[in-house]
């Protein structure tokens, strides 16, 4: 299993007391190709380019106050939308205020927080393995930032699999981070997308058409089965909501 990562933060850059979702989804490898190629068919029929390069799907520029009173790019997200439920993606999310204060000995405020929000995400995923696809494995493809960014993230994701006891007992996750450009990873432009709307959502925007396809997006949340546990585990935990409204959103 592919599962694509990508974060949404609000004030950006990042700012003690902010807000941030983290949103991934997972797509099955077998259909990456085939989605790929039709995520590409959208935006050359929308956007009129010629290479999949030149076009990225950004929660940011698709769904901000201006954007969502242009009909194409409404149409143009409602269509990808549309898109990842006819491929069956299953889509998660961790929202959590940024740290003001080091949660953890010996680490940052930024390496605790990237080490919680792997926490919440990896044990849902780790869960969805376990019951749908207990032969498989699941390869975590996190957008490329610099060089220091991606060792920071590389080494809390390894801290979690190796020195927390609930990543030890994960089976189903690949035990390294891969590091993808976003510009050609469709998987790493719907994650962006997910992350931005169900961030904005909570951060208190009201808008009627932002509401709707966030609607369409809890339709995609992975949900267990289990009927053995009292709360059956959900692929979306929104920690702690922040208490200020969203204010001032670029236009």
């Amino acid at each position: 299993m592919l599962v694509f990562i990508d974060e949404s933060e609000w004030p950006k850059p990042s700012a003690s007391g902010g807000y941030t979702v983290w949103g991934a989804v997972a797509l099955q490898p077998q259909l990456s190709k085939a989605f790929s190629r039709e995520v590409f068919n959208l935006e050359r029929k929308f956007w009129r380019i010629s290479e999949p390069h030149e076009f990225e799907i950004k929660g940011r520029m698709l769904l901000n106050r201006r954007a969502l009173t242009s009909p194409k790019k409404l149409e143009f997200v409602e269509e990808v939308v549309s898109l990842c439920k006819r491929y069956q993606l299953l889509a998660f999310a961790v929202g959590m205020r940024q740290l003001e204060e080091p949660m953890l000995v010996g680490f940052s405020s930024e390496e605790s927080r990237i080490f919680r929000v792997y926490h919440y995400l990896l044990e849902r995923v780790e869960a969805m393995m376990q019951e749908s696809y207990p032969d498989d494995m699941a390869m975590v493809l996190l957008d490329s930032a610099d060089k220091e960014t991606n060792k920071c993230r590389a080494i809390a994701f390894g801290n979690f699999l190796y020195g927390h006891e609930a990543g030890k007992s994960m089976q189903k996750i690949v035990e390294t981070p891969f590091f993808v450009s976003s510009s050609l990873t469709p998987g790493i432009q719907i994650a962006d997308l997910f992350a931005y709307a169900l961030a904005q959502q909570n951060l208190g925007r009201k808008e009627a058409k932002l509401k709707e396809i966030g609607e369409r997006i809890r339709e995609l949340e992975w949900r267990s089965s289990r009927v053995d546990v009292e709360f059956p585990l959900r692929g979306f935990r929104f920690i702690d909501l922040p208490e200020k409204l969203a204010k001032n959103e670029e236009n």
